[in-house]
Order: C-alpha cells, then structure tokens, then sequence
C-alpha cells in the first residue's frame, strides 16, 4: 500500500523593509484508491468561535415542514407497492419532492427543530438509519438494477442544508456518482494490480502504521482519510456488508455509537455542520460498505466558504489541518468517551 505524498516550497520575500527570504511549504497527497491529490495547506489556523445560531434557528423555524405539526401535512407519500411512508421511533421516511434521482427520500430524524452535533444520541441516530434502510431494502427488492444505495446527510445551511430541520436523504439508482465510479475503477485496478481486495489492505497498512487509525470495533474500522475530500475525513469501513437491509442489530449498533463519538468531536472543536454519506453498491462484493463524514467551516474574518475555485474548477481538495493531528485528536476523544 503506497501513501504517496509530495512536498511543495515555495520562496518569497518576507514583508517589510529587510526582505528576509522566507518558504512557505505544501503537501500534495494521492489517495491510494482513485488517485485524486488533495493539497494540505500550511496555513495558520485558529479555534472555530461558535457560532451565533439562535436567530436562524428561531426564523427557520417559523415555516419549518419538518416539524411535527406540519410534516404529514405538507410532505408527499410514496405510492405502491411502497408503504406509504416508512416510520421508526421519531423518524420519518417519505418521497423527496424534488429528488436527485429516480429514487430518492427524505429522513426527518427528530421531532426537535434544531439538535447540535452532540445532542444527537444514539436512538435518534439508530431510528433514522433503520428507517433510511427499510426504504432502501424494498425499493432494491423492486428494482434490482438499482445497486447504488446510499443514505446521505448534509447538517446545517454551511453543508448545503436548506432546512435546518435534521433529516437525511437517501437514494437508490442505476447510475453511480462519480465518487462511486471512482472507487469502483479503483479497486479493480488494485485487485488487477496487486491480486488483492483493497479495503482489507487498506485497514491493515493504516493499523500498522497508527497515524490514522482512531479505533477497530467488533466489525468496524475507524480511520482518518489520508487525502481527505474535506477539513478533515473520518471514514468508517463495513467488511461483510453488501446491502442496507443488513444494516440492522449490533453492527447498526456499532456503526452509531462511532457516530456518535464523531459528531460529538466535531461539536468540541466548535465546528456545527457536516456532511455524511454511507455508499453501498449492492451487486458488488469488493465495494465494502463504508461512511465518510466531513465537517464544514467557514474561513474567517467574513465567513468566506471554502470552496473555492481549487475545489469547484480543479475537483481538488484542500485543507490546513493535518490528517494525523486529527486522529490523535480524535483518537484521545474516543478513548474518553466510551459510554457516547
């Protein structure tokens, strides 16, 4: 397994009258999967302020259709031979008016208006992925060509979120995302190349390694990306997985409880919003299950988004965060936090 890293310097001219020659150095990584560099900035980073929520949560909520006196009012049902809507606890799975794909829905996970990262707890958490699995699980039973599932959450306005309300989206379709079509070119150039499945290679380099690792559960394994698509990129890898209608009982169990820690570190640096995708491909045995959740910021003094023309003209991630900080952070939080 290669981890392939390039280092860049760059020379300059200091400021001021003596002009001292200074470098400025970064590092462009290859992921070891699809190829795709992502850049790591050395670059002066401060703690996240909090930021001031309160007015948008309180306007936000005013026409809210997810909340519960409107939702079954105002949000479509699925016709059959779907059930109607698909219902666990407090969450509740319908048609998204205005899909991404031939099959898409909408999770609300809560009653509540507003939950911060870490004020999500595990039942919630365990309602909402089971509810997103029960649609997958028929939807794929009528469709069997539909083989690329995913459930899929962007939290908070700053994550492309145009409700605040929390609920996630799922999908199930015959045409892959580019990100899926890169993994599956991926692994099939590396079993082409190497005779082997890349993911258990993969798990097992970062565990000898220990930079990324964050933790290894009765099935899953917790890594931080070493080319991360985000700040930073915590993946959870799924082996002896192949469709969400397995997604249930202990290994549901599992995957929320890491869930829960992660969401719960990411509230502790400040940071408030995320992205999550947990990506299946249920007619492939080489695509392990996996998620990756990457949380979103703000670039500080006027809350400039970080995506820029590098990410949005050249597909090319960047970040000012070293991924193996982040996983000793992350390592050390996990280690607290036993009982999340």
């Amino acid at each position: 397994m290669d981890f392939i890293r390039h280092v860049k310097l760059s020379r300059l001219l200091e400021p001021g009258s003596q002009q001292t020659p200074g470098t400025r150095r970064c590092e462009v990584r290859i992921d070891p999967l699809t190829g795709r560099s992502t850049r790591i900035l050395d670059f002066p980073t401060r703690p996240v302020a909090p930021p001031e929520l309160d007015g948008l949560i309180q306007k936000s909520k005013l026409m809210c259709p997810f909340c519960p006196e409107s939702l079954e009012r105002v949000t479509p049902c699925f016709m059959s031979p779907l059930e109607p809507r698909y219902l666990r606890g407090e969450a509740n799975c319908f048609p998204n008016a205005f899909p991404y794909d031939e099959n898409g829905a909408v999770i609300v996970i809560s009653h509540a208006h507003y939950l911060a990262l870490a004020d999500f707890g595990a039942q919630l958490l365990t309602d909402a992925i089971a509810c997103s699995c029960d649609y997958l699980a028929a939807v794929g039973a009528l469709q069997r060509e539909a083989v690329f599932q995913s459930i899929n959450w962007n939290y908070m306005p700053l994550a492309g979120g145009s409700l605040v309300h929390p609920h996630l989206q799922a999908s199930a379709s015959v045409s892959p995302t580019n990100y899926c079509r890169e993994v599956l070119n991926g692994l099939e150039n590396y079993r082409r190349r190497t005779g082997q499945a890349f993911w258990h290679e993969l798990v097992a380099a970062e565990q000898e390694q220990g930079e990324r690792f964050v933790a290894q559960g009765a099935r899953l394994s917790w890594l931080v990306a070493f080319a991360p698509l985000g700040v930073f990129d915590v993946i959870g890898l799924m082996p002896g997985l192949s469709s969400p209608a397995e997604l249930a009982g202990d290994l549901l169990a599992e995957v929320v409880e890491g869930l829960c820690k992660v969401l719960g570190f990411i509230d502790a640096l400040g940071m408030h919003s995320l992205n999550m995708s947990i990506y299946f491909k249920t007619d492939e045995p080489d695509f392990v299950p996996h998620l990756r959740i990457c949380p979103r910021v703000s670039i500080p003094p006027f809350g400039a988004s970080q995506v820029n023309y590098l990410r949005m003209l050249h597909d090319e991630s960047l970040t000012t965060v070293r991924p193996e900080d982040v996983c000793a952070d992350l390592r050390a939080f996990w280690g607290n936090n036993q009982s999340l």
